[in-house]
């Protein structure tokens, strides 16, 4: 008698657990239930600093994960969304990527994403400084646990994200950048060395996700361009402006009906636009940039999850034996450091140290110096060839000599020509020049844009000039690894020409830097590591004759936002050059 109400008493919870589950499968549970389960973060909730216990028995800096949250429908998106990443970045402490490109066909799996759940959620991921290797002292390494959980409370199974790690002081003076391997199974290590003694803070950040990177790689495959340029054709009265790109697509020949190749015209790089209704091809005059992107809302919002703080921890670092300042001291000067060991430097090249730059891989013998940098550079012509980045670097170099009002430098409007600074009496030469298109400029004259090829043909014999190259901010505006590819092997041929006929010259390639800007959406960390890599194996035969300017460590370290780096890791990066090319002791 007592187990009838007791069995419907156990139908109806049965009943209303259905119902529930009904509700929810159909996205129908009322906004104060739903608010219970864990929602994906906002901004705001990845920013927060996040408080972590320095105390733990099992020797381990510790953060607590949420509690496990449950989910029918959940599970079943989750299970819709496998994807294979098996490609294991090989040294990862290299200061140059090794086979980022490896991981090119295992990205392109990622063609959508059902869910934003399925990305990484700092909320759930732990973070654990492993202290079993003792106190934490000037000069020794700190190793960091990571495992990803994503939005669904659930541990990611596969590697391919992208993370960053770097330990700096409250002011920003004194900063150093560290490395993180991939396990490749949501778990990944970072290791970061602590070189002085007070107080630091510890951060970390996925930098790139595996799914904004596959979304961004299938974008550029498809339409042959993250961001497009578009030609100006006119002949008469008649004008009309076209999309271009760096690659042949379908999907422009689509939209005009037909292509120009203009492949010819870029000093044979390639290079395509949509073709004009009423003009011919060959009335091309002038180039200007494209704003527009292609995506929908639901890729923006996922590429825009970027450089988000997984983790920040203050810690105190105590004094060495040997003091606050602790560190492996390099003995040979920059000048004569062999250029190959430019190209297989690790992870951090340098670090900061009160306002000081310290650099691992050699012996810097000039300091930053007006007086200084005239006497190495005397009677060397210093070249550059890149983007606004280099021409950043001609500007300060120029200002820095005191020849910057020589001549008269393009205005920012019309900044996409050649430019140049000297004082023929002090024997200081300094020029910039834009590479080849694609090329992000404002209704620019299309022959103001030369082949990296194009200038260095124009070098004459038995010079001793100083030569910048630079691929890589409107690389990432527009192109994939192939295009690159492309661009450096025409370069290389000229670079083989050069140092024949003037084996004294130096050429020196200026590596990418981190772009954290929050409008910024392309995967700079992803382009990065595939612009190193390029350019390393494009130019293997060349390590021993060019010199390879790191500056992605201190980028990380200083935390650069914007394209243009500041005046800081500006005047870092150009100290460094000027180190290893003065000649003079």
């Amino acid at each position: 008698m007592c187990r009838r109400p007791l069995a419907k008493w156990f139908l109806a919870v049965a009943i209303m657990g259905t119902f529930f589950v009904t509700l929810q499968w159909l996205n129908l549970i009322p906004v104060h239930i739903m608010s219970r389960i864990p929602q994906f973060p906002t901004i705001n909730d990845v920013t927060k600093i996040q408080n972590v216990s320095l105390t733990s028995s099992k020797g381990y800096i510790k953060e607590t994960r949420a509690g496990t949250v449950h989910s029918f429908k959940d599970e079943i998106i989750q299970s819709k969304s496998k994807i294979v990443m098996k490609t294991i970045l090989r040294s990862p402490m290299a200061a140059i990527s090794r086979n980022i490109l490896d991981r090119y066909l295992e990205y392109r799996q990622i063609k959508r994403v059902q869910s934003f759940k399925e990305l990484y959620d700092p909320r759930f991921s732990v973070v654990e400084i492993d202290r079993k290797s003792g106190s934490l002292i000037a000069g020794s390494k700190l190793t960091i646990r990571i495992s990803l959980y994503n939005g669904f409370n659930q541990s990611l199974t596969q590697g391919g994200d992208l993370l960053n790690i770097w330990l700096r002081n409250a002011k920003g003076t004194s900063a150093v950048a560290g490395h993180v391997v991939d396990h490749m199974n949501g778990n990944y290590t970072g290791h970061v060395m602590a070189f002085w003694a007070g107080n630091v803070i510890l951060k970390l950040t996925v930098t790139n996700t595996k799914e904004g990177i596959g979304l961004y790689t299938n974008y550029v495959h498809e339409r042959g361009a993250y961001q497009f340029i578009k030609a100006t054709f006119s002949n008469g009265n008649k004008t009309e402006m076209t999309l271009c790109a760096a690659s042949k697509s379908n999907w422009l020949e689509k939209r005009y009906g037909g292509l120009c190749n203009l492949t010819k015209e870029n000093y044979n790089i390639s290079f395509f636009c949509g073709k004009p209704r009423s003009l011919s091809c060959t009335s091309w005059l002038k180039y200007s940039r494209d704003n527009d992107l292609h995506f929908d809302l639901n890729t923006s919002k996922i590429l825009s999850y970027k450089d988000r703080l997984l983790k920040r921890i203050k810690l105190t670092i105590i004094p060495s034996a040997n003091g606050d300042l602790d560190y492996p001291m390099p003995k040979t000067p920059c000048k004569d450091l062999p250029p190959a060991l430019t190209w297989n430097s690790t992870v951090p090249s340098g670090f900061l140290h009160r306002g000081k730059y310290h650099n691992l891989i050699c012996r810097q013998t000039v300091d930053p110096s007006c007086e200084k940098y005239r006497t190495c550079l005397k009677d060397r012509h210093v070249i550059s060839i890149g983007d606004s980045t280099t021409r950043q670097w001609f500007i300060r170099l120029a200002t820095v000599l005191g020849i910057s009002g020589s001549i008269g430098i393009p205005s920012n409007k019309v900044w996409q020509k050649f430019a140049r600074a000297y004082n023929h009496t002090m024997g200081l030469d300094t020029e910039w020049q834009p590479h080849e298109l694609p090329f992000f400029g404002w209704n620019a004259n299309r022959k103001n844009n030369k082949s990296v090829a194009n200038r260095l043909d124009r070098i004459p014999s038995s010079s001793a000039a100083i030569v910048i190259i630079h691929w890589y901010a409107h690389i990432a505006a527009c192109c994939d690894h192939i295009a690159l590819r492309q661009r450096v092997r025409n370069a290389k041929a000229a670079m083989t020409r050069l140092l024949e006929r003037s084996p004294n010259v130096q050429i020196f390639i200026k590596g990418p830097h981190l772009v954290t800007y929050a409008h910024a959406l392309a995967p700079f960390k992803y382009i990065g590591m595939f612009v190193e890599q390029v350019l390393l194996e494009e130019l293997s035969n060349f390590t021993d004759r060019i010199i390879y300017l790191d500056q992605w460590d201190m980028s990380v370290a200083t935390e650069n936002i914007d394209i243009h780096p500041d005046s800081t890791l500006d005047d870092l990066s150009l100290n460094n050059l000027i180190n290893f090319a003065c000649k003079l002791h």
